[in-house]
């Protein structure tokens, strides 16, 4: 007899995790992601209507915790089943229905379409929240695919670095406040407020305190920052003197920004892309308003207001740097210059969109 139990899959491809070489960390934080979404999956499965609050997901433990089942590694595959008992049969169907709902969420998340979803706005709005996790971060170059090992119902569905950017446009149910302006802040996150009086957390931008409300649908999100961190908070704001922002009334995305290393496996600007023989770490830092990257080895450098600028002009440098070293004349360039041609010329596996000097 067959296993009535789900099982899911996820698979992390890319070029930056070459032979299935994934941290463990992001394996760590994408499973997370994974059984959170079906927690909140459950709970939209059974029609419970409480908060979500402190452990809210033990009561449907029985019916969506995952369990590991098996591992491929070549790209790094995991398989994970639903832990529900076949006996109990109630909790076999919950696990089951949020199964299907987990794949409706992320079909729509996926095709940015939200009005054909038959489950009430605060049910998708921690679910849309809670599939977030699994989508890589601004400038990361792999993929994480999701499947349904079980069923053929359920399309694939494939999270990327751009899905997560636009994700970022989606409004919670909220009602946006009136006379309100969207912005877009980052800072470090010095408070945060959980079940003790206001919802909300607290920013250090620029020398300035600033006040962040959010709403119920982002309190996974809330719980899981970490104070000290560098965070970035997209809402709904009024506006003081000379345009500076009082606070923010309604959140409509908070996300913790990664500062972990990040792996390029090729570099891209102007037409041009460089293939690398192997990925390189290049390092993340946020200081007095923008965002650095640097790859000391290569001595390259990208900084900007906002993270996807920075990254922008560390592909340009890289750009520079190639045209500038690798496909010069080596007789016109020093020792110094002549070993840095050298590194290049042995980072580089290809380039294309321009013809190197000989």
């Amino acid at each position: 007899m067959s296993d009535p139990r789900p099982r899911l899959k996820l698979t992390f491809a890319g070029e930056g995790f070459r032979q299935g070489a994934v941290p463990v960390t992001i394996v760590a934080a994408k499973l997370q992601a994974l059984q959170q979404a079906m927690f909140h999956a459950a709970a939209a499965a059974s029609g419970h209507s409480g908060g979500r609050r402190g452990i809210w997901y033990n009561r449907f433990r029985s019916a969506a915790e995952l369990t590991f089942a098996s591992s491929h590694q070549s790209v790094l595959v995991i398989e994970a089943e639903l832990a529900a008992d076949p006996v109990l049969h109630e909790e076999l169907r919950i696990g089951q229905q949020a199964v299907d709902i987990l794949f409706n969420i992320a079909q729509a998340v996926d095709q940015d379409n939200f009005e054909n979803i038959q489950i009430n706005r605060y049910d998708r709005d921690f679910l849309v929240r809670s599939l977030e996790g699994l989508m890589p971060n601004s400038g990361d170059q792999y993929v994480v695919k999701l499947e349904d090992c079980r069923s053929d119902k359920h399309p694939a569905v494939t999270f990327t670095a751009e899905k997560r950017l636009r994700l970022k446009t989606y409004i919670p149910s909220e009602d946006q406040p009136f006379d309100a302006e969207e912005v877009t802040i980052v800072g470090e996150l010095i408070k945060i407020h959980v079940d003790a009086g206001e919802d909300k957390i607290t920013l250090r931008c620029n020398k300035r305190n600033i006040d962040c409300h959010y709403g119920d649908a982002l309190r996974d999100q809330i719980a899981n920052l970490i104070a000290g961190s560098i965070v970035e908070v997209t809402g709904f704001a009024t506006l003081g003197d000379r345009n500076q922002i009082d606070q923010i009334h309604q959140i409509v995305n908070v996300e913790h920004e990664s500062m972990e290393p990040l792996r390029i496996a090729r570099f891209e600007y102007g037409g041009r892309v460089f293939a690398l023989t192997s990925p390189v770490s290049v390092n993340i830092e946020y200081a007095d308003g923008l965002w650095v990257y640097n790859y000391p080895s290569l001595n390259l450098w990208g900084y900007a207001e906002r993270r996807e600028k920075a990254l922008e002009n560390l592909h340009a440098d890289f750009l520079d740097l190639y045209t500038q070293i690798a496909e010069e004349d080596p007789v016109k360039l020093d020792g110094a210059a002549q070993q840095l041609r050298s590194r290049l010329l042995a980072l580089v596996e290809s380039a294309a969109g321009g013809q190197a000097n000989a």
